[in-house]
């Protein structure tokens, strides 16, 4: 028989209940290596004190121009029509295409749109002639100047590649965002505003 002046038990004490503990952090996944970060990996320590960090800018620069060239002259090469084989002599073509008026212009100034030499604008200049691209005529302002321009079939032809052109320019950036390509375009705009400057 239970005493009555017994106290009863207390309650067993009840376990708090645990906080809630945010969810960890999420990561984006980790960017693959490209050609650079192994070029960057063999320089560490060799020779000791050497900065390469800018290399990790100019390398990716450099060659991402030449695979992005190779892209181009391969596509070029697939174009049915007179032959179109290298990405100069397409920029020629290019610039004479945006040139105003009349679409002719000196090789003085091809020259200074092209950043080429004399030598390397002459063998352009004979090879696209020669293929029917472009005639060379005197000035009527100076006989001893000529002027460039773009054959009807020349311009032709050229219209009818320039699309496909930019459909492999686009296909090619598609892997950028819209923002990423903003930065990219303001980033290479200061470093070659202060290389045209240092001409």
């Amino acid at each position: 028989m239970n005493d009555p002046h017994e106290r009863p038990s207390p309650p067993p004490p009840t376990e708090a209940a645990e906080p809630l503990r945010p969810a960890p952090p999420t990561h984006p996944p980790a960017q693959p290596g490209d050609s650079a970060d192994v070029l960057l990996r063999q320089w560490e320590g060799q020779p000791p004190g050497v900065d390469v960090s800018s290399s990790a800018v100019l390398a990716r620069l450099l060659r991402a121009a030449r695979l992005a060239e190779d892209l181009f002259v391969e596509r070029l090469r697939r174009q049915p029509g007179p032959a179109l084989t290298n990405v100069g002599d397409f920029d020629l073509l290019r610039t004479l295409r945006r040139a105003a008026p009349g679409n002719a212009l000196t090789p003085g100034q091809l020259m200074r749109s092209l950043v080429i030499s004399s030598a390397g604008l002459s063998g352009r200049l004979n090879r696209l002639e020669r293929d029917g691209w472009i005639v060379r005529t005197a000035s009527p302002d100076d006989r001893r100047r000529s002027l460039v321009t773009l054959t009807q079939q020349g311009r032709r032809e050229f219209d009818r590649r320039l699309e496909s052109h930019l459909a492999v320019e686009r296909q090619l950036l598609s892997v950028l965002s819209p923002e990423e390509r903003g930065a990219v375009v303001t980033a290479l705009r200061k470093l070659l505003l202060a290389l045209e400057t240092a001409e």
